[in-house]
């Protein structure tokens, strides 16, 4: 498996927004996967597992379960400002597989929305997911001069 390649127009590491002194974590990363993000920028932490203050966490899953399992836990960890890609296959048909649409549900339950898309490969596609803003923006006054 060739993650990058065509299919990226910049490295894998910025595409997935990792920048200089974050925190980042992989979750049943595919083979070929980590060695696709080295060079890491400088300073970034790559830990197995964190409670709290996480940039950036990547999660493959092939299963809905697993998915539904690992999501919450995952939330639990992100920074404020941070973002879990969901990496889920491409082009699967088994039943048990999440799709685009059941990632973006199981976002929303945990409080998430997706922000980006990203085709790592041929065979796995990924969603941004980040915190969903607590209210909307206010409208505009109507004013008149």
């Amino acid at each position: 498996m060739s993650f990058g390649g065509p299919f990226l127009i910049a490295p894998l590491t910025s595409m997935l927004g990792i920048r200089a002194g974050m925190t980042v974590s992989v979750h049943h990363a595919p083979e070929g996967f980590l060695e696709a993000l080295a060079p890491l920028p400088e300073g970034v932490a790559l830990l197995h597992d964190s409670k709290t203050g996480l940039d950036v966490q990547v999660l493959f899953a092939s299963k809905k379960t697993e998915l539904v399992e690992k999501l919450g836990p995952l939330t639990r960890g992100m920074a404020v400002t941070g973002a879990i890609w969901v990496c889920f296959p491409t082009n699967a048909e088994a039943p048990q597989a999440p799709s685009e649409d059941f990632v973006r549900l199981a976002a929303l339950e945990m409080g998430l929305t997706d922000t980006k898309k990203l085709m790592l490969d041929p065979a796995w596609t990924a969603l941004k997911l980040q915190w969903k803003p607590s209210r909307l923006r206010p409208d505009l006054p109507s004013v008149r001069a």
